[in-house]
């Protein structure tokens, strides 16, 4: 609730009190009260026609009391208002009573109080249409008056399941939004797309702003590649290291709201930095009240939740058949073992303890928060640890003054394991896919692997996740503060000055351990042992100062909120990557080995903007125009001088009711125009030292020239909606369809060779993407002792390109044969082509997939039955499809499971020339989380005086996943972050489950 609510929620608390007390007591003056003594005396009996009810009022979204809530009995005046923690005590007649509860920015509720029932405890829901929405860098609007789609996420929604980040939490919870996972490694490792693909070249990230904090979610590469050398080959640019974006390190548990704002007429305000879509996240602030202390302690295990299996062999004649005599001899024992359970069979206890305290101290508010967390990988050195410290501060300075001040250090831990693609065989599946199922790859008595001969590498797995670390350990400080000056206050005009600062800086080390005892080290290049290391520095600095006018005669005609502001803002990456190979001694050091290797990379932009918005409210508040425009230069365009432009309309109208069940019914229309920024680089020419001619030092260039016209992509999007609310809030819709259009794309042309270079990226080309998104919240049931509530989301997205300047662009994956991605005139962006036998028996080059899902949907439910509730959470993506690698390896070792049924022939088929053969569909249904809590009840409680609430939880996360998918899972992506290459399984990491008990204590 923003300050200005608060104030106006107390003046009508106030009013409401001062009235209700008049009407119960008439003209007669109210008598003061007799001194009380010291000692607690006992209630006084009540009279005997009635009998005495006691309960709480709580607030259903955060469970905490609500004071000053009105409690009356229907029918009547008589009443009481709530104490500060939200209890109360009312004398009510004998036999059933219908008690009506009411309080500000919250929906009034009837409880019927049975006869033999002295007790009552009430949840309020917050008014839906009161619900403040940020519009703006510096203003806000009731979500009943917004002209375009926010989707929102309260805490409640966010944590209810334990997840290791916040895009983990976000799953299926949000219109329009399409959340993968890239691989079950622990610690995350995330792709969030918000209406479909907007770009080829440049960031796909969306942009995360927490607490006015513009914050880095860049994902860093481990330099594992250099090992496993990924990316040399048809992919010699696409980083394949499992790599982590930075959003993870942030703590659910801190959030109190996620807002997203989807549509470019919401995000027009940020620029050349929305064309993903913004998220802004708000972290929890100080309650009015005492202190506060909240205290949860998790238990909990991940467990392998699927496998691929090989090749069974039942007799020594199989084995004779497929390997030889001399392997049957030599290793055939009658024994089999399940390689993929020894490789990632681990259930080691995971724990993660939360602590937070928050309240009020004279005119300071405050939060504060810890967290420890250890998540233990199912395969062995793997895992994800984190600290979080957190501490938000608010203080009035005077009547007129406000100033705030948040600071989160954040540590993290990431052990990795060794997975993805390589093109020398030593991650796990890679070796898996080769290895059949009668080989013994555990260590011997004396604590030796052996070598595993049927790897050209000689990797053992086991070994190899034994032996071989993959750490990356980040600090990182997030610090932000802002001042409101309320310079001017009248009856019909405010207006106010807000600056703000943010920095977000931190460190990620990657240390890559690779011991000479390993087998595959020498065979890998000779030389035994070898260490990487890998620095990266991050620093993101914002700063701006934003000017409020509201306006609002006394007529109330019009409702004016006029904000204009400036911003600076900074962000650089320096990475520094060192490999060390000949670690004879098995030193960590990289200065230990025998041949050292560097390098390093280094990136620096600054941004200047400012922006003038207008809202107005007009008929009676029931008519919503909006308009702004957003300037931005940047010094990764071109020209960092040039000025580009962003502005956005929009437009709302809100119905007078015209049926008793509707309470709401609102159509909206915008347009909006975002922009993405050209990558760090694109308009540098780029060069290596690492040459020589005739003998002598040089430097040449890469083949890719600088282009000093860059400039942003640019979309124009435009939306239309409609919400309403039904049965006074019991039944929520909204609607929504846009098109958005996206031109002068980065992408790659040819140059005359004669340069010097071959390629530069130039702007050109467009695309669209259009969608439909719908959103359903229900409360089918709601009695005193049950509540049930449903929410329901669709996301239905379209894109096509429209045009390209010099015909197909091919995005290099692995090549046709095996499928990949490629952008043509008139065909969908996320399409699959690939190499296929026609009726003629040629080989022509044609679509075979597509990584777009048919739509996704997401089906959330908490049933809740007096201290006891039930949440599930359904997600549900049908369609997608996926270049599935990992069988493809696993059939070219003949060691796939179903190898002698359809194996063989998939081979067949593909040796034929037909990569479709490789491509499946994703389609599933997943229970992303599932939770089961027990309120401990007061008797239990009073024994404890000190402790007001206790919860104990049972969840669960990815339990279930329905799929005809063949690989490990249908959500995977060996190429991380890549905005158009998604949907390729080579040798992921295993996907897991996890199951939690937690006890949250409130103090």
């Amino acid at each position: 609730m923003t300050l200005k609510q608060a104030l106006i929620s107390g003046c009508a608390l106030a009013l409401l009190s001062v009235e209700a007390k008049a009407q119960e007591q008439g003209a007669a003056a109210p008598q003061p009260a007799a001194p009380q003594p010291a000692t607690t005396a006992a209630p006084a009996p009540a009279p005997a026609n009635t009998r005495k009810v006691t309960g709480k009022v709580l607030d259903a979204l955060t469970n905490d009391g609500l004071p000053l809530t009105r409690v009356i009995i229907k029918g009547t005046t008589k009443g009481v208002e709530t104490e500060l923690d939200g209890s109360f005590s009312l004398d009510i007649p004998q036999g059933p009573v219908t008690l009506l509860f009411s309080s500000q920015d919250h929906k009034d509720r009837e409880v019927v109080v049975g006869a033999n029932r002295d007790t009552v405890s009430v949840a309020l829901d917050a008014t839906f249409v009161e619900e403040m929405v940020v519009v703006g860098r510096a203003s806000e609007l009731a979500r009943k008056h917004l002209a375009n789609s926010v989707a929102s996420v309260n805490n409640e929604d966010l944590n209810r399941a334990p997840a290791s980040t916040v895009d983990q939490a976000l799953q299926g919870k949000v219109a329009g939004a399409n959340i993968q996972s890239n691989s079950g490694a622990p610690g995350g490792g995330m792709q969030l797309k918000l209406r479909g693909v907007s770009t080829v070249n440049g960031s796909s990230a969306v942009l995360y702003v927490v607490d006015g904090v513009l914050i880095s979610d860049v994902a860093i590469a481990s330099g594992v590649y250099q090992l496993t050398e990924s990316v040399r080959g048809s992919n010699p640019s696409a980083t394949q290291d499992n790599q982590v974006n930075r959003i993870a390190d942030l703590n659910p548990n801190d959030i109190e709201s996620i807002e997203v704002l989807k549509g470019a007429s919401a995000a027009a305000i940020y620029g050349s930095k929305a064309s993903n879509g913004v998220v802004i996240i708000t972290t929890k602030k100080g309650k009015a009240g005492a202190p506060r202390v909240d205290v949860t302690q998790r238990v909990g295990m991940y467990s392998l939740s699927n496998t691929l299996g090989s090749r069974p062999f039942s007799s020594r004649e199989e084995v004779v058949a497929r390997y030889g005599e001399s392997v049957a001899a030599q290793y055939w024992t009658g024994k089999t073992f399940n390689q993929e359970a020894l490789l990632a069979g681990r259930r080691d206890v995971s724990y993660e303890t939360l602590a937070s305290v928050s309240g009020t101290s004279g005119d300071t508010r405050y939060f504060a928060s810890a967290m420890v967390k250890d998540d233990k990988g199912i395969i062995q050195n793997t895992g994800y640890q984190k600290q979080s410290f957190r501490l938000n501060l608010g203080q009035k300075l005077g009547s007129d003054i406000e100033v705030n001040a948040s600071a989160n250090l954040v540590h993290t831990l990431g052990n990795r394991g060794l997975t993805n693609n390589d093109n020398t065989n030593i991650t796990y599946y890679m070796a898996l896919a080769s290895t059949p199922t009668f080989v013994d790859l555990n260590a011997n008595s004396a604590g030796v692997f052996p070598a595993n001969p049927f790897v050209s590498s000689k990797a053992n797995p086991l070994q190899t996740a034994a032996l071989m670390t993959n750490d990356e350990d980040v600090w990182r400080l997030l610090g932000s503060a802002d001042a409101v000056w309320n310079a001017y206050k009248s009856e019909t005009q405010s207006f106010k000055v807000l600056a703000n600062l943010g920095v977000d800086r931190f460190q990620q080390q990657n240390k890559v351990f690779s011991p000479s005892t390993l087998a595959f080290e020498l065979p890998l290049d000779g030389l035994p042992g070898t260490s990487l290391l890998g620095s990266s520095e991050v620093l993101n600095i914002n700063t701006g100062v934003n000017l409020v006018h509201n306006y609002k005669p006394a007529s109330g005609a019009v409702n004016a909120t006029t904000s204009a502001g400036f911003q600076y803002e900074q962000g650089g990456v320096d990475s520094l990557y060192v490999r060390s190979s000949g670690q004879i001694a098995d030193q960590q050091n990289v200065s230990s080995g025998t041949q050292l290797s560097v390098r390093q990379n280094r990136q620096l932009v600054r941004d200047r903007g400012f922006y003038l918005q207008e809202e107005m409210l007009l008929m009676n508040e029931h008519l919503t125009l909006v308009g702004a425009v957003r300037g931005e230069q940047s010094s990764a365009n071109g020209d960092p001088n040039q000025l580009f432009f962003f502005p956005k309309l929009a437009t709302a109208y809100r119905f007078q009711p015209f049926h008793p069940a509707v309470n709401e019914f609102k159509v909206r229309l915008a347009y909006g125009e975002t922009g993405n920024r050209p990558t760090y680089g694109q308009k540098y020419r780029s060069l290596s030292s690492i040459n020589n001619i005739e003998g002598l030092p040089a430097i040449l260039g890469t083949g890719v020239a600088g282009s000093p016209t860059i400039r942003p992509e640019r979309q124009r999007e435009f939306e239309a909606g409609v919400d309403t609310m039904l049965f006074n809030g019991n039944a929520v819709v909204e609607l929504s369809v846009y098109q958005r259009n996206i031109y002068d794309l980065l992408l790659p042309r040819t140059i005359p060779g004669s340069t010097g270079f071959t390629t530069e990226f130039t702007n050109g080309g467009e695309m669209f993407n259009r969608g439909v998104e719908a959103m359903l919240q229900l409360t089918p049931v709601r009695t005193t002792d049950w509540e049930w509530t449903s929410n329901t989301t669709f996301t239905l997205n379209r894109s096509q390109v429209t045009s390209l300047p010099e015909g197909d662009v091919p995005i290099p994956v692995f090549g046709t044969s095996l499928g990949e991605f490629r952008l043509q005139e008139g065909a969908s962006a996320t399409q699959i082509v690939g190499d296929v036998v026609d009726e003629n028996g040629k080989s022509v080059l044609k679509k075979i997939g597509d990584t777009e899902p048919d739509f996704r949907m997401g089906f959330s439910n908490t049933v809740k039955y007096r201290d006891f509730s039930l949440s599930f959470l359904l997600d549900w993506q049908q369609g997608s499809d996926v270049i599935n690698l990992t069988r493809f390896l696993y059939d070219a070792n003949k060691n796939s499971v179903d190898y002698t049924t359809r194996g063989a022939q998939r081979q067949k088929d593909w040796v034929a020339g037909n990569a479709a053969v490789y491509v499946e569909d994703a389609s599933f249904l997943k229970l992303r989380e599932v939770t089961f809590s027990y309120n401990l009840p007061a008797s239990l409680l009073s024994k404890a005086p000190m402790v007001k609430s206790a919860r104990l939880n049972i969840s669960g996360r990815n339990l279930l996943t329905f799929t005809n998918y063949s690989g490990l899972d249908p959500e995977v992506s060996n190429f991380g972050n890549h905005p158009i290459a998604r949907n390729v399984d080579v040798a992921p990491f295993p996907p897991s489950r996890s199951f939690w008990t937690s006890l949250d204590v409130g103090f």
